[in-house]
């Protein structure tokens, strides 16, 4: 990897947390330069300006998003199994990686940064959304629903796998860091559940 594409990869993992914790509007080129030891054009020479950068940051998202996706389909035949195994993944990988899950979240309710997408096209993390919506019309539950009844469980299965982690911070201030850590430890199974419960029942 050469040191232009290492940087690159540095100022996207850094913008992915400022983006994730900040939002679009709230994010500054100039914080993310400086908390990476390089000049604002430093930044601008690498990416061009702070649309084309969270253009790039919800690029890499569903890249990471589509990953999951694939392999879940993958590692079981069954579209139930995978997409138990694929929200199961998508939570293992927002408790990794804790600017995802926040990230998923702002890249559709974001409105500032709604409007600097709002002409690309598809839009981003379109290419995910489409099959994962696709593989909850393809469970026996809700192949016969239609798209508008897949469309809402997915949903309804994103952001309860994303809230929890994208919240972390606020919970363990409300609450403190003991029942988080439990409620943590109890994530996993009750995701289980209510993927079943949402797409077998």
């Amino acid at each position: 990897m050469s040191s232009a594409q290492q940087t690159q990869k540095a100022l996207l993992r850094v913008a992915r947390d400022h983006f994730a914790a900040r939002g679009y509007q709230g994010t500054s080129l100039a914080q993310i330069s400086a908390e990476l030891g390089i000049t604002k054009q430093g930044l601008l020479h690498h990416f061009g300006s702070k649309e084309r950068l969270y253009r790039a940051v919800l690029g890499q998202l569903n890249q990471d998003l589509l990953q999951l996706l694939f392999a879940a389909m993958d590692e079981a035949e069954d579209p139930e199994d995978q997409l138990e195994r694929f929200f199961v993944a998508l939570a293992d990988f927002s408790q990794a990686e804790q600017s995802a899950s926040a990230l998923v979240i702002g890249a559709l309710i974001d409105g500032p940064g709604q409007a600097i997408i709002a002409q690309d096209a598809p839009p981003p993390l379109q290419d995910f959304l489409e099959p994962l919506v696709a593989l909850v019309q393809a469970t026996a539950r809700w192949q016969k629903a239609g798209f508008p009844a897949a469309l809402s469980i997915a949903m309804k299965l994103l952001g309860a796998t994303c809230l929890f982690p994208a919240v972390r911070s606020s919970l363990a201030l409300r609450f403190g860091p003991a029942p988080l850590g439990q409620a943590e430890q109890q994530a996993g199974a009750h995701l289980r559940d209510l993927v079943r419960r949402m797409v077998l029942e």
